[in-house]
């Protein structure tokens, strides 16, 4: 009988004293992390030195990367460590776009994987302490408002985010590419109709960026209409979100870099 490639199978094998590889083959999303989760989570608690082997692995969602990182962190919390191995072009790229990565290196070949794990290579068992970096482009539409929605769902997992510090992020990042979609008017000959996210998580604070090559336009500083729709009462005030925004971060900031517009602000973590 054929299996369905849609099916996400999983094997394991020892090789070599005390290093278990875990085989993976189909798609990590959600049916497949049910098809697994059992048999997963079970070697992440028992195991202390794992490589997951993504070289038959077509396809991962935030379910899948979900169910790696709370693996990486059971196995850490046993004083274990974990490596993936030659994840497919597809698969790596979601791996370091989304940052994770940085949590769970990734090995090109076996050998290096096992001395990666090995207890006396000399990594951490906790997460890096140097800052993390993450970038994400979304359309400036609704779809791209939700994008950026799911993505503080990714990211409140990836670095281990309290619910004070999600929602502030949550919150901050939704009025702002909520504000671009509304107010933004791409200029002539722009670049494409994109809004730039990036995150960097330090110890301490969550410094974002967000950027887009519409016209030159401060948000922080309503117009007219906007002052009134928002019932701020004056222009130059900024409008409701922009007051939310404020809220919850710091050293919120917009300047114009060359043909983007750029707001930056800090979310204490």
């Amino acid at each position: 009988m054929v299996q369905s490639p849609r099916i996400l199978l999983i094997d394991t094998e020892e090789v070599t004293f005390g290093v278990t590889k875990i085989n993976l083959r189909g798609r990590l999303d959600s049916a497949g992390v049910q098809a697994i989760e059992a048999t997963f989570g079970r070697l992440a608690r028992t195991q202390s030195q794992l490589i997951v082997d993504l070289s038959r692995v077509s396809f991962i969602a935030s379910t899948g990367l979900r169910t790696l990182i709370t693996a990486s962190r059971a196995v850490a919390a046993n004083g274990g460590r974990m490596v993936f191995l030659q994840p497919e072009p597809s698969v790596e790229s979601v791996l370091i776009g989304s940052g994770t990565d940085r949590i769970v290196p990734i090995c090109r070949s076996l050998p290096d994987a096992v001395q990666a794990v090995s207890l006396d290579e000399g990594f951490d068992d906790d997460f890096p302490a140097s800052s993390l970096s993450f970038t994400l482009q979304v359309d400036r539409t609704q779809t791209g408002i939700k994008r950026a929605g799911a993505w503080v769902d990714e990211l409140a997992i990836l670095i281990n985010l309290s619910s004070r510090t999600e929602y502030a992020l949550r919150l901050c990042l939704e009025e702002a590419v909520t504000n671009i979609v509304t107010h933004g008017n791409p200029g002539p000959g722009s670049e494409p109709d994109m809004i730039g996210l990036r995150l960097i998580a330090e110890p301490s604070r969550l410094s974002i960026t967000i950027q887009d090559h519409c016209t030159p336009r401060n948000p922080l500083l309503a117009t007219d209409a906007e002052a009134t729709e928002a019932g701020v009462g004056e222009p130059g005030e900024g409008g409701l979100g922009i007051g939310l925004i404020r809220q919850h971060a710091r050293d919120v900031a917009w300047s114009r870099v060359g043909q983007v517009n750029r707001l930056a602000m800090a979310i204490p973590r």
